[in-house]
């Protein structure tokens, strides 16, 4: 019997991982909300009652979650956040950037990347402050965007 071909058996770890904001490589350490939905709207056949017809009519995605410990001012990333989302709202406010998130291999190669297209931050939030807990305090940033694009390898 031969022994199974590693490729087929190496399942990636959730814990390996980079992101790069326009190409340029910022660590957190947490990535989530990488999700789209179709949104659809129910069609009754023309006479006939006891069918339902779905038919998509745009797509819905979810906010990217990106978190990390707090940076002091100057971090890039961190600029980037806070000119967006304290300065007057204007027509040119918002300062649109790439996002790409991607799931790397044990050589640190990308086995996925998933491409976050016109991306701008929503919401930043610091995470609670307790005397009673030993923990570093956790920067959580949502960020928007208009579509993203999955690239294997």
């Amino acid at each position: 019997m031969s022994s199974p071909d590693l490729n087929e058996w190496s399942i990636p770890v959730a814990f390996h991982f980079g992101v790069k904001v326009d190409g340029t490589m910022t660590s957190f350490s947490e990535v989530s909300g990488i999700e789209c939905s179709l949104d659809i709207s129910p069609v009754q056949s023309g006479g006939d009652n006891s069918h339902c017809y779905f038919i998509p009519t745009s797509r819905t995605f979810s906010p990217l979650v990106l978190k990390r410990g707090f940076c002091k001012n100057g971090d890039p990333f961190f600029e980037w956040c806070k000119r967006i989302l304290t300065v007057e709202l204007s027509k040119n406010c918002i300062d649109l950037k790439d996002i790409e998130v991607m799931l790397l291999d044990e050589n640190s190669s990308p086995l996925t990347t998933w491409r976050f297209k016109h991306a701008y931050p929503v919401k930043w939030e610091i995470g609670k402050f307790d005397s009673m807990e030993n923990k570093l305090v956790i920067e959580t940033v949502n960020i928007k965007y208009t579509s993203f694009d999955l690239v294997q390898g």
